[in-house]
């Protein structure tokens, strides 16, 4: 496609738009010398901030879900490695290549923190910089994973929220589904899917929100269900298993979805679940977006065959709140996430514009030329 990339759909963006953040939770709490991140696991029960003090500890916080979300998984892996970083005082290329091998293993379906961390390769491996350009560089870099996400975000929400209007000229008040958290736990800022239907929200434009519970981790009750009761927003829960029935007997007019990984052609990778409310919208005639950030598309592969999928342990699914409810000898397939193919998608919004998925490709090499 030839047709210039536009970055701010309908901009510019006003400063009062999603400006009062006091109904905001807040995921992490960074400095520039001391990391903390909220432990997502305990949520919303028992408030507890983990001190990060580098790789190590970013690992095991994300590995273990005490934080999850694609784009901060990618801030806090990227600030875990800053601080080691910042510890430097000679650069050890083939060490911190070692260590960003690390980080991605942590979750590798997650494309956000692969592209973020990967970001230093180019710099390791320049010729004719001396070690301590390159390290000031690599600190910039993933201090600059951190400070983007924000404005990125802000211009991710908006662009979501101008579709939505458009979309649905003659409805004064939407309806939404969405599944697994996606809000401010799940980024730095309003948060993707989340963000939008705050924003919808923000701008007296919601109706309901429905959330599912998203077993086996139970993200929808803990996490998406807290952040709507902190920010007074109108919602129900429902079991994963009744969104089907929800959207036959009640106007759902579209699903918001996340996605932590997108294949050239538009297939997305999301939390296990969001495969079948793409299935189940395309029967009710429901439109289905997901909500993502350019650093969530995988400019290298093709399609979702390509995308490997997080398997997890089957304590996840047996235990609940560490309270064993099926024997541990019961076998378990338990993936992490699915593919969305995108011929169920209406739309992919991004903060570079809002693409039917057959344009993405083409978009994506005007946005990086």
């Amino acid at each position: 496609m030839s047709q210039k990339v536009n970055k701010i759909v309908n901009g510019p963006i006003p400063d009062s738009f999603m400006a009062d953040e006091s109904t905001r939770l807040e995921s992490l709490k960074f400095d520039g010398q001391n990391l903390q991140v909220l432990d997502q696991l305990l949520l919303p029960h028992e408030i507890r901030w983990i001190p990060i003090d580098g790789v190590t500890a970013a690992f095991a916080v994300i590995k273990s879900m005490q934080v999850r979300g694609a784009p901060l998984i990618a801030v806090v892996g990227s600030l875990g490695l800053l601080l080691e970083l910042q510890k430097m005082s000679q650069l050890g290329s083939e060490d911190v290549k070692q260590k960003i091998a690390y980080l991605i293993s942590s979750r590798p379906t997650a494309v956000d923190l692969r592209n973020a961390v990967n970001g230093l390769i180019p710099i390791l491996e320049e010729s004719g910089s001396s070690d301590a350009e390159k390290l000031e560089r690599c600190r910039s870099h993933l201090l600059d994973v951190y400070t983007s996400e924000k404005l990125q975000n802000r211009t991710l929400v908006w662009n979501g929220y101008q579709e939505l209007i458009s979309a649905f000229p003659n409805t004064e008040k939407l309806t939404v589904m969405t599944i697994c958290n996606t809000g401010s736990l799940a980024t730095v800022s309003w948060g993707t899917a989340l963000g939008v239907i705050r924003a919808l929200h923000s701008e007296n434009r919601l109706k309901m929100v429905y959330v599912l519970e998203t077993r086996p981790y139970n993200q929808g009750v803990r996490l998406t269900a807290t952040e709507l009761l902190h920010g007074g927003v109108p919602f129900k829960l429902i079991t994963d298993s009744m969104a089907a029935w929800t959207m036959k007997n009640h106007q759902v007019d579209c699903v918001l979805t996340g996605a932590d990984n997108v294949a050239r052609n538009g297939d997305t990778a999301n939390k296990i679940g969001t495969y079948m409310l793409a299935v189940l919208c395309q029967h009710h005639n429901v439109n289905f977006y997901p909500v993502v950030p350019f650093t969530s598309i995988n400019r290298k592969i093709a399609s979702g065959d390509e995308i490997r999928i997080e398997e997890r342990p089957s304590g996840e699914m047996l235990r609940v709140n560490g309270v064993l409810v099926g024997d541990e000898k019961i076998p378990v397939w338990n993936p992490a996430f699915d593919v969305t193919p995108a011929t169920l998608i209406t739309k992919i919004l991004t903060d570079f514009g809002n693409w039917k998925p057959e344009d993405l490709e083409g978009q994506i090499q005007s946005f990086v030329s």
